[in-house]
């Protein structure tokens, strides 16, 4: 026997491929009774030999075994009836399917440490995170549909609503599936479910009354000014009942009468700060951010402070609700300050 361990005929013993190969006795005899690497011979003893081809192929064996290959699929490679480049691309979409499982695992399991679940709270969290694609847009279409049903909303903003549903990826990352879970349970909340309906039920009232006559593009300005204006006055520590909240209110105020096509007085104020006590809703602007996460899309300021800041400053300017007559009935949609919120 030569120093690098093989025998003077080229060949090993079992005991040596194992050495070599990393691998037990028992599973190179396995492998060998498998018929995925046969012996080359045997010994006058015996016992079983390999030769350096046997050895390669004991170690492709445990390479792709390794890799998470199964059996059947190492002798089909083995036996040349399927290429390497055949078994790495089928076990890649195995292996797609299993980190997909473990990611759902993983988010499942951080809902419960999250949210101090208990037994109830965790088993429904894993029925949400398992629905399919189209069970999860049934659940938040269902919520749309009861919500505007019967209403008369506008043209546009009802159409981008119902468009508005969770297209969580096949691949999706475990923060996606943690906002779809948390998106249906609040979905499934019936008091935010009346919220919501509520809110359409007044929108569709303004609409018919008159009391609103913007569209999804002036509301998109309006609460953009929103967040920039009250957002600024915010960062720089201004306060609602400061001096210099009053320019930012009037700038404010003339904003959104232009949105909606009213003229600045009384009324408008009083159904204005109205508007803003209902819109500036801190689940309604959970529910968009949540939605933007499960479609992989980027996410919008949150309004809700500048709004509520906004509503302070406006009451403090002396114009509170009912300085004139009573206040149109409205409410924005689950959009925070306006309907076109989430676009």
């Amino acid at each position: 026997m030569r120093l690098d361990g093989v025998n003077e005929d080229g060949c090993y013993t079992i005991g040596q491929v194992a050495r070599l190969s990393g691998l037990s006795v028992p599973t190179v005899r396995y492998y060998s009774d498998a018929g995925l690497v046969p012996p080359t011979g045997r010994t006058a003893g015996g016992y079983r030999i390999y030769d350096r081809e046997a050895l390669t192929r004991l170690e492709l064996v445990r390479t792709l075994r390794d890799l998470g290959v199964d059996l059947a699929t190492v002798a089909r490679v083995l036996a040349g009836a399927e290429t390497l480049g055949e078994a790495a691309d089928r076990q890649i979409a195995a292996l797609e399917v299993q980190i997909q499982a473990l990611r759902v695992r993983q988010a499942v399991l951080r809902h419960v440490v999250t949210n101090d679940a208990d037994a109830a709270d965790m088993a429904r969290a894993n029925r949400l995170a398992r629905l399919s694609a189209e069970q999860r847009r049934r659940t938040v279409a269902d919520l749309i549909e009861e919500a505007t049903r019967g209403l008369d909303m506008e043209p546009g903003f009802a159409a981008h609503l119902r468009s508005m549903l969770p297209d969580l990826p096949e691949a999706a990352e475990p923060g996606q599936i943690e906002a779809w879970v948390e998106l249906a349970r609040l979905v499934g909340d019936e008091e935010f479910r009346a919220d919501v309906r509520q809110a359409f039920e007044r929108h569709a009232a303004d609409r018919v009354s008159g009391a609103d006559g913007g569209d999804p593009s002036s509301w998109r300005q309006a609460e953009k000014a929103v967040v920039e204006l009250a957002g600024r006055a915010l960062a720089t520590g201004i306060s609602s009942t400061a001096a210099e909240a009053g320019p930012i209110v009037e700038e404010l105020v003339a904003v959104f009468a232009d949105a909606h096509r009213r003229r600045d007085d009384g009324d408008f104020r009083s159904w204005l700060a109205e508007r803003l006590r209902i819109g500036a809703n801190a689940r309604v602007s959970r529910y968009w951010t949540l939605l933007a996460v499960i479609n992989g899309r980027p996410t919008k300021t949150d309004p809700v402070r500048a709004a509520q800041w906004f509503l302070a400053a406006l009451k403090a300017s002396g114009n509170p609700p009912g300085a004139g007559n009573p206040p149109a009935s409205h409410v924005p949609s689950p959009s925070g300050v306006s309907p076109s919120s989430g676009t």
